[in-house]
């Protein structure tokens, strides 16, 4: 393979839909909590409120891409503790 910038005629795409997807929801998880940080750290009390209007439409932006991953069965369940009640009988 050949690393080259150059415009190919190749009809495939290089990286898949999930990992662009995937890609992308961090990004916004990282801008969210960037955005929190900034909201902790500013003396201003009017520019705390812009930054939890931001978060807040951020985090609905994240929730579609969340439901595109659902749909498409790309999210993994997360790791879960065990049923102790299943456990103790």
């Amino acid at each position: 393979m050949i690393w080259t910038s150059e415009v190919t005629d190749s009809k495939e795409p290089p990286f898949s839909d999930k990992l662009m997807l995937q890609m992308i929801t961090s990004l916004i998880a990282s801008g969210m909590s960037s955005y929190g940080k900034a909201m902790s750290v500013s003396p201003r009390r009017d520019l705390g409120v812009k930054y939890a209007r931001l978060i807040t439409e951020i985090g609905q932006y994240a929730d579609d891409g969340a439901e595109i991953m659902i749909k498409n069965e790309w999210m993994e369940q997360p790791p879960i503790s065990a049923d102790r009640k299943d456990l103790a009988k």
